[in-house]
């Protein structure tokens, strides 16, 4: 009988000494289980400092606002096997995952909208680099799925405008979420980056597939699908200025990253906003180091040989370099939204508006973007809208300055502005490039599915064309 006590009495004791030893080792503010709250403001840091990163370092470059006078070979288009948007993406997509998991087990539709939203747009960033990518497959492995099939372009759109029609659906406006460092949980912007996002990916693919009446339903309906109506409505990640919430370009400590020294304005940028006595030139340019000129810009894709000394040139603002806040992430804007919609007036898309109102909107909006005052007769003397000329495609790339890598996207679709060519010493048949490479690892670890999607555009090149370019 005494053992059976002595038993009992083990138990209860070994029971308690466990649940003590549960609480002691469990951390209340470290949970194992993460949250949406938790897991979104990772998602939007890292998603903003991969597109400012990707955005001074490759987007300037291949967009032709600026050129490097060290390790040119982006310049002259030496391009390897290329993993900028690939492993950092998808890492961050697992994170969206989860969140759309958690969300749909909690029930919140907000969440889940959000997760939608992004995915959408780092999906059309990743295949609008790549061509074909995996997207039903991607980030499986707990199913067991280590060698993802690549999707086409086609069908990734397609799922992405599923995705964003679903998103504005299910948003409950007079709710709220935590943890939203984009629009501090405002729906209603959320919303309205999701179906101003589908008009710039609808405007992308329709030289090949008619999408009139989707433009028509978004532009005609604001109540169902409301869009960006100013400058407060940009979905740009705004950097608080406290570590680690500051610009990836700026160097902890204060003072300029090595990069800065790199990169030179080319000829094409400076000459366009001197030659319209643009003021925002004041704010993306500093000037040669001695002097005030500004108008020094490089020939871009020169070989190092003839491009000359740094010191020759003016140089990308130093503002941008020594604040912790100036720098933003900039997913889209109102800007880029109203030139969208006057290039889509133009192509008999939408009626609504005539394209020179969308046009003259658009510039405005891009000068109160970066706190620029415009001339007064910048609309009507220096820059007035012309549909027979550059001039719309112009003004739209000096608007998606720092944009990520919208404007190379832009003069894929378009070849516009026409400037952008290859330069003089360029090693790619003096061609642009239109693509990256796929990764090194996926040719090794993926290698039946990668020769399979190259094999669909031609080759792993990086002139080979996909769905809408």
């Amino acid at each position: 009988m005494k053992k059976i006590i002595y038993i009992v009495v083990a138990l209860i004791v070994f029971s308690a000494c466990t649940e003590d030893f549960t609480k002691i080792n469990t951390n209340p503010n470290n949970p194992e289980v993460a949250s949406e709250s938790l897991l979104l403001p990772t998602v939007l840091f890292d998603l903003s400092n991969l597109m400012v990163n990707e955005s001074y370092n490759f987007g300037d470059i291949i967009s032709q606002y600026g050129a490097r006078y060290e390790f040119n070979d982006l310049d002259i288009y030496r391009w390897q096997a290329d993993d900028r948007f690939w492993s950092p993406m998808y890492t961050i997509l697992q994170n969206i995952q989860d969140i759309k998991k958690i969300a749909d087990e909690n029930g919140d539709v907000n969440y889940k909208a959000v997760g939608l939203i992004l995915e959408s747009y780092i999906y059309s960033v990743i295949t609008d680099a790549y061509g074909a990518v995996p997207m039903s497959e991607a980030n499986r492995t707990k199913e067991g799925i280590i060698t993802p099939v690549y999707d086409s372009q086609e069908a990734i759109y397609t799922s992405i405008f599923e995705k964003l029609e679903n998103a504005n659906q299910i948003i409950n406006v007079s709710g709220t979420i935590n943890g939203d460092n984009l629009y501090n949980g405002n729906m209603m912007q959320w919303k309205k980056f999701a179906n101003s996002l589908r008009l710039r990916l609808l405007l992308r693919i329709s030289d090949v597939k008619n999408v009139s009446s989707e433009v028509t339903a978004i532009v005609n309906d604001f109540a169902t699908y409301p869009i960006f109506e100013s400058n407060a409505d940009n979905a740009t990640y705004a950097y608080s200025g406290s570590l680690p919430d500051i610009s990836p370009i700026v160097l902890p400590g204060g003072g300029r990253a090595y990069d800065y020294y790199l990169l030179i304005p080319t000829k094409h940028f400076v000459d366009l906003l001197a030659t319209n006595n643009d003021p925002r030139l004041d704010a993306w340019v500093s000037p040669k180091e001695g002097t005030n000129d500004r108008t020094l810009g490089v020939i871009p894709g020169q070989s190092l040989s003839d491009i000359g000394r740094p010191a020759d040139f003016s140089r990308r603002a130093n503002s941008f370099y020594e604040s912790a806040t100036m720098v933003e992430g900039i997913f889209m804007t109102y800007s880029e939204l109203n030139f969208i919609l006057a290039e889509a007036t133009e192509k008999g898309l939408v009626s609504s508006r005539s394209a020179k109102s969308y046009y003259d909107t658009a510039v405005i909006a891009s000068f109160e973007q970066w706190n620029v005052n415009m001339p007064t007769d910048f609309l009507s003397v220096t820059a007035p809208y012309d549909n027979t000329t550059d001039r719309l495609y112009e003004q739209k790339w000096l608007a998606l300055y720092h944009s990520g890598v919208e404007s190379w996207f832009d003069w894929k679709r378009t070849g516009k502005p026409s400037f952008i060519q290859a330069g003089s010493g360029n090693i790619n048949g003096d061609m642009v490039p239109v693509r990256l490479r796929y990764p090194s690892l996926e040719q090794s670890v993926n290698t039946a599915n990668y020769e399979a999607a190259s094999s669909a555009m031609g080759s792993d090149d990086i002139n080979a064309s996909s769905w809408w370019w």
